[in-house]
């Protein structure tokens, strides 16, 4: 007779999804179970072994890697034959929202070689100051308000990156144990810095634009939230983007009940989003925050911020506790190439990739939500019969990573069954193609010889 499975984690350091994995094979080790046996499903799971469904679904991802599990499509997700040997194929990861390296590498290497030596030395060693030069400021607010937010230079900071700023944002308007308004999918990073700030998210209701003003406002008199965070063009993960009317709207709604506003438009630059942002409807209460790293190139970690004059002390404070240096190096590359145009070329040759590679995945697979701005990455419906962990898990055996709704959730309720991927991750679009058509693939077959996996 068959023991009964008593799953157990190992206590000591490592993974916690690696830790279900082997609890798996010992499971199998002891005879507790054999193939054929049907597994719970991912919340069970996930309440078992107290860990999220996310941490369940890349154990899961391992485990079919490991080729212990195969699920079949409305049936449920089983131990597989051990002797059954699974194909793997080369992996292309499209998890991560990166750009292409390639499409403007020539571009920075001439920008690179027309700054003095002496100049880089200074300022890749050196200590820099997030107060950039005058120049500098002219230069970066004169290319900030050519996308309709009105900037003051006296009023601009740099920062490493957008999610520098958004971590030196939550330091000033957000202590630990209070609330901010989000949408209920949101860039993972704001996760990450809520958790470490003790900060509580709180999921707002998003149509097909973006944020609803109603739901914004009841959250804000529901929770006393005073801060809501909103990414105004082609959203990460959902690509959505805010008229110019509900920008409006949502600004009022922050405005009546005193909130704060942390607007994300690190993808506006690539978008040419030239709708007013919210910093320009309520400039009095919203921090602007925008940046390189998604139309250049994504290791240009230098970020802009645009701040209102009575928080402008204490948001400069909060970048030098988070890092004691300003961004001297990419300062000196952005100045020049703001100054000669090279900016402006990375940033053409970035949309025209963009909107060729946009347009391949919407002609291989089907779901791709239509976006009118650019981005390099894709919001896609899962195929009927799926959810969104089990085309993921399957994806990744079959050898494309990708992001389900999961990893972006504010909640695991009512997740919506569809998934992220990056089209700017791969090198050329040939490999990008290669990794599209594997996903097309698992949508148009509903058993393969890799097997569905969770």
């Amino acid at each position: 007779m068959k023991k009964k499975w008593q799953p157990s984690v190992r206590t000591g350091g490592g993974p916690k999804y690696i830790a279900l994995v082997d609890a798996l094979e010992t499971g199998i080790e002891k005879g507790e179970l054999r193939t054929g046996d049907r597994l719970p499903s991912h919340r069970e799971l996930g309440d078992m072994f107290g860990v999220t469904i996310a941490t369940v679904t890349k154990a899961m991802t391992e485990a079919a890697r490991r080729g212990i599990i195969e699920a079949r499509v409305g049936s449920g997700t089983f131990i597989r034959e051990r002797n059954v040997e699974v194909p793997v194929p080369d992996v292309i990861d499209l998890s991560i929202n990166t750009l292409p390296p390639d499409i403007v590498a020539d571009l920075l290497a001439e920008t690179v070689a027309q700054v003095p030596s002496e100049r880089l030395s200074r300022d890749l060693f050196n200590y820099s100051s997030y107060a950039i030069s005058s120049h500098h400021r002219q230069l970066a607010a004169a290319w900030i308000s050519q996308f309709c937010t009105r900037v003051r230079p006296e009023n601009l900071l740099t920062t490493n990156g957008v999610h520098q700023g958004l971590l030196a944002a939550f330091g000033v308007l957000l202590k630990a144990g209070e609330s901010a308004i989000c949408e209920p999918l949101t860039y993972t990073g704001i996760k990450r810095i809520a958790e470490y700030r003790g900060v509580k998210l709180i999921g707002a209701k998003c149509d097909e634009e973006g944020l609803t003003p109603d739901s914004v406002e009841a959250q804000l008199r529901q929770s006393k939230a005073k801060v809501v965070i909103i990414t105004t063009t082609t959203q990460n993960p959902t690509t959505a983007t805010l008229s110019e009317k509900r920008r409006q709207a949502l600004a009022e709604v922050c405005r009546k009940n005193d909130a704060w506003i942390i607007e994300d438009g690190v993808n506006i630059p690539l978008a040419n989003d030239r709708t007013p942002s919210i910093a320009d409807l309520a400039p009095d209460r919203t921090i602007h925050l925008t940046g390189f790293s998604k139309c250049v190139a994504s290791g240009f970690r230098l970020g802009y911020a645009v701040l209102p004059e009575q928080i402008f002390n204490a948001f400069h404070d909060a970048l030098v506790s988070t890092q004691w240096t300003g961004p001297g190096f990419y300062s000196e590359l952005a100045a020049t190439m703001l100054a000669n145009g090279m900016m402006e070329q990375c940033i053409a040759r970035h949309r025209e990739e963009a909107a060729a590679r946009f347009g391949l995945a919407q002609r291989v697979l089907g779901g791709v939500r239509h976006s009118a701005l650019l981005s390099y990455h894709a919001w896609v419906s899962v195929p009927a019969g799926w959810s969104a962990e089990e085309f993921a898990a399957q994806a990744s055996q079959m050898g494309v990573r990708i992001s389900p709704a999961s990893h972006f959730a504010i909640s695991l309720a009512d997740l919506p069954a569809a998934y992220r991927i990056s089209l700017g991750a791969c090198a050329n679009r040939s490999m990008l193609e290669d990794a599209l058509n594997r996903l097309a693939a698992i949508g148009s077959a509903p058993s393969l010889a890799y097997g569905t996996v969770i």
